[in-house]
């Protein structure tokens, strides 16, 4: 199936699937709005799957293009630094400014970028940590990474890559739940620990058939899931964590689990990049580490919360 796809509809679809229109990607490439419309068709037909909505100029993917277009943009972008490479013998220095909501700054990139620095010498990283969906668009940033709801709201020159979902688990220190939940499953007299910009307790209890403690519950509210899992870990409390960040807390027995229950999150995190322009060499590495180590994360999560019997239910996704 690969030789059969030619190179001339791939790359119309890549372009009008960047900028959201015919125009602008016929623009871009240097031909007509019906010929690139008509090399779109083509790979349709060759695929046999509708990969975009058509609203007169305008094109939004359908989740088969949406997928396509992901992979075709990796793809890409490593033929672009591959070409580099070859043009130039070496990789010029460079550097990438990154703003970051807060908890995943914290929590899981200063974790990792290391690695990405290891590998690619002569590339430096400014990591910016922000509150969540503060994008700071009169600033010049290569990449954003927030959560949210994906599609939620457009940007003017960004456009959205979704990096992954989660799973909300309810997590406290060993000895807490042994005070605070009882035999039967139930919270008994339980510190609730609520991150005001994302609580799901109410869901939680719906979705898993947990006893919903009502409106006698005792709750601290903070502004960060993060300072909910300090809080967790010091006793104070059970809180919800997301697994992206309460993870190594967990895999390290400084969190438990109480309930075997994993709600897949409705939002997500997601990537911010520029729009209708192609990546340097450097933001084409650091993109391509990114989506590999947080897939590989999101591999080494699952397998282990299916190893210890933890139901992981699925409640769909936005995107």
């Amino acid at each position: 199936m690969r030789n059969r796809l030619p190179l001339t509809a791939l790359r119309a679809f890549d372009a009008a699937a960047r900028h959201g229109s015919l125009t602008a990607a016929a623009a871009e490439l240097g031909v007509t709005r019906p010929a690139v419309s008509k090399q779109i068709k083509q790979l349709e037909q060759m695929l046999n799957a509708a990969l975009m909505d058509r609203f007169g100029n305008t094109v939004r993917l359908t989740p088969a293009g949406h997928e396509l277009s992901q992979s075709l943009s990796q793809a890409f972008d490593q033929i672009a630094a591959a070409a580099s490479r070859a043009a130039t013998g070496t990789a010029a220095p460079n550097v990438i400014r990154i703003l970051v909501d807060r908890d995943f700054a914290s929590s899981f990139l200063a974790a990792h970028i290391g690695q990405f620095l290891v590998r690619n010498p002569g590339v430096s990283v400014e990591v910016v940590a922000e509150r969540n969906g503060r994008q700071r668009l009169d600033e010049d940033f290569n990449f954003r990474i927030f959560y949210g709801h994906y599609g939620a709201k457009s940007y003017p020159g960004l456009r959205e890559e979704v990096l992954c979902h989660w799973y909300d688990l309810t997590v406290c220190t060993a000895d807490y739940a042994a005070a605070h939940v009882s035999a039967a499953g139930d919270l008994v007299d339980a510190q609730l620990l609520i991150d005001g910009n994302y609580d799901v307790w109410d869901d939680w209890f719906v979705q898993t058939g947990q006893r919903h403690p009502g409106t006698v519950r005792q709750v601290t509210h903070f502004n960060e899931t993060s300072l909910c899992l300090s809080a967790a870990m010091s006793g104070g409390g059970i809180t919800i964590g997301d697994s992206i960040l309460a993870f190594p807390a967990i895999r390290s027995g400084r969190l438990a689990l109480p309930f075997r229950h994993g709600l897949k999150s409705l939002q997500c995190y997601s990537l911010f990049l520029r729009s209708g322009a192609r990546p340097s060499m450097a933001e084409a590495a650091f993109r391509n580490w990114l989506r590999q180590v947080v897939q590989d994360h999101q591999a080494e999560v699952h397998h282990y919360f299916v190893d210890i019997g933890i139901n992981l239910i699925r409640r769909g996704t936005s995107a």
